[in-house]
């Protein structure tokens, strides 16, 4: 079963048509002008004999095994913990992106953790929260680095979302959550709203976890840059002295020393680029690990679209991490999976042959 089509759960959906270790039961949906639209056409492909529905009892009285649930959380995080909650008090797993806290359960604020652990317990489901970033890239990824690793004096993970209004063109996130065209001044909804620290947190106390070190604080810096003139970007203008980038470093910091941080830069079209940031290693972007100690290491990743293929790679990532562990999740003993899913089994299916 799956929950929520808009622009990453349809991506989501697509990939459950198309893998074949899956098989689709039913779509749930918010919009009343979807409701009863074949799942197929829901998601750009051809239909497939499932119709959407609006009403949860369908949805429970179809008895899935699991629910992929990738309904937007923004600005409605009190109606998805609901909604998890019920799908796993009446014994479904879940598999979500919409729960980003919930990467890391043991560092989630208890109100995200405590209603769906209750409700795990309660209906004997297993749930399991992933994405991209905060997902696999920012714990199954450093995880297999520091396998490597002797001394580590501190880890790192730069994140460059650069010219967002081309990559991510939502002017209601780009311009409310990260303020983007803002005056001078502004604090962007994700840092006064405390939704850095819900969704990163659990990223930097993940990673001084594993390294078994005591974190004293998590520590947030940041700050914004202005538009030097009027920018043009895909969503319009950007006046000049407005906000045309951000960027925000979060750190779990032991003994006054960071030893794990996430580092995020954001940008639209044409932002010149302060000489106090560190620049990206490739040209667009991407995510930078650097593990300072012995030995020292450095991994770039690049996330490109697929050949004919129009989908922000970082959308389709963020789906397909959930997607491929379905299976797995189905699987695992009841109880919140509080570790990130990772290894052999947990990989693509759908391979050209």
């Amino acid at each position: 079963m799956h929950v929520g089509t808009g622009h990453t759960g349809s991506v989501a959906l697509r990939a459950i048509i198309d893998d074949p270790a899956l098989q689709l039961v039913g779509v749930k949906v918010s919009t009343p002008e979807k409701v009863g639209m074949d799942a197929g056409r829901l998601c750009g492909r051809p239909d497939i004999g499932v119709a959407a529905t609006g009403d949860v009892d369908a949805v429970l009285a179809a008895e899935p095994d699991c629910i992929a649930y990738c309904a937007t959380a923004v600005r409605r995080e009190d109606e998805v913990i609901a909604d998890i909650a019920g799908y796993l008090a009446a014994g479904i797993n879940v598999v979500t992106i919409s729960a980003i806290p919930m990467v890391y359960p043991k560092a989630a604020p208890p109100a995200w953790r405590e209603p769906i652990e209750k409700a795990a317990q309660r209906g004997g489901a297993t749930f399991y929260a992933t994405g991209c970033e905060p997902g696999f890239v920012s714990l199954n990824l450093p995880t297999a680095l520091l396998t490597g690793a002797g001394v580590v004096d501190s880890y790192r993970m730069d994140e460059y979302a650069l010219d967002l209004d081309l990559a991510y063109p939502i002017w209601d996130v780009l311009h409310e959550s990260m303020g983007f065209g803002k005056p001078d001044g502004h604090v962007p909804v994700r840092i006064a709203a405390g939704k850095v620290n819900d969704d990163w947190e659990p990223v930097v106390r993940y990673i001084a976890d594993i390294l078994a070190v005591d974190v004293d604080r998590v520590a947030l810096d940041w700050e914004t840059i202005l538009a030097p003139r009027d920018l043009d970007t895909a969503l319009g203008v950007i006046p000049a002295g407005t906000i045309c980038g951000h960027r925000w470093r979060l750190a779990a910091v032991h003994d006054d020393r960071p030893v794990a941080a996430v580092q995020y830069f954001a940008t639209v079209t044409s932002t010149p680029w302060p000489d106090t940031w560190p620049r990206p290693v490739q040209p667009g972007g991407g995510m930078v690990f650097r593990i300072e100690g012995n030995p020292n290491m450095t991994l770039d990743l690049r996330l490109e679209p697929g050949r004919d293929d129009s989908i922000n790679p970082g959308v389709a990532t963020t789906a397909m991490a959930a997607v491929n562990a379905i299976p797995a999740v189905v699987d695992a003993p009841p109880g919140l999976l509080d570790t990130p899913l990772a290894g052999p089994a947990i990989v693509s299916r759908q391979v050209r042959r």
